[in-house]
């Protein structure tokens, strides 16, 4: 998965369980206010690969590490496999109400 789709990805699903936990509290209690509206902070702490074949291909992408894989394959050629970190943090503002 390239970064940009697991960082839009992962605010989007945080987003949505924030409104559904939101509506989930106005159902169950007495609150009308649910999660209370404010900025939330959506801490990253990824793992970033490169891999670098005897091949002549031309650019590249950023992809996050995948921790599970599927699949077997057998193949000749050199690579190197180099792995990096980056932290951030978002502030996102969710309107529950």
């Amino acid at each position: 998965m390239e970064l940009k789709d697991f960082i839009s990805e992962t605010i989007k699903q945080v987003t949505d369980g924030i409104l559904e936990g939101s509506s989930y509290i106005k159902e169950r209690s007495n609150s009308s206010e649910g999660v209370r509206d404010d900025y939330t902070k959506i801490d990253f702490d990824i793992a970033i690969t490169s891999n670098e074949e005897n091949k002549n291909d031309l650019g590249g992408k950023v992809s996050v590490v995948q921790v599970f894989s599927a699949g077997a394959s057998t193949s000749k050629s050199a690579s190197t496999t180099s792995q990096n970190r980056i932290k951030f943090q978002v502030l996102a503002h969710i309107k529950t109400s």
